[in-house]
């Protein structure tokens, strides 16, 4: 059987395989701590100790000091910058702000359910009272339109008044 020979594009494509699984532990990844002192902060692995445990650092941006921490308390996320293994608290500052990723994080669905959690848990009860409210009056607006949506298609999607007037032109036309 003769062999043939691949182009470049398509060893290309058989390297970067279309992976089912993306959020690799690596140094440089985004990490959202879920258990701890730290919780509910962001940080970036900076190296693998064990397989269960990493060096994360926060760059003196996020809070998280460098420290190792089990992967169990980590959550990965898809953002991820270009840094070598074992870096300095102040080249991770510099690559952080120069990338701009805690912006494109906060533009992330998962950024935005974060910042919306905050501003409830940082919410007063006049404030909690006032959404209440607001959604109730909402609700009750919604379900007036239903409603009214319903009754229209029950009669043949004509209001009254509009029956009314076609039964009196009818009336007119026939005298």
């Amino acid at each position: 059987m003769p062999r043939v020979e691949l182009t470049e594009e398509e060893k290309l494509n058989l390297t970067k395989k279309n992976l089912l699984f993306k959020r690799f532990v690596e140094p440089g990844r985004l990490c959202l701590v879920e258990y701890g002192p730290y919780a509910g902060k962001l940080c970036f692995v900076i190296d693998i100790v064990t397989l269960t445990r990493v060096i994360v650092d926060g760059g003196f941006v996020t809070g998280v000091p460098r420290m190792i921490m089990p992967l169990k308390r980590l959550k990965l996320l898809k953002e991820r910058i270009k840094i070598k293994k074992n870096c300095k608290s102040g080249y991770l500052r510099k690559t952080i702000n120069s990338t701009k990723i805690l912006e494109s994080f906060k533009e992330s669905n998962l950024g935005k359910k974060i910042i919306v959690k905050k501003k409830r848990d940082l919410a007063t009860d006049y404030e909690r009272f006032q959404v209440y409210y607001a959604r109730r009056a909402l609700k009750k607006k919604i379900a007036s339109l239903i409603i009214k949506k319903n009754t229209m298609k029950k009669k043949g999607g004509i209001s009254n008044k509009e029956k009314t007037k076609k039964v009196n032109k009818t009336a007119a036309k026939k005298k």
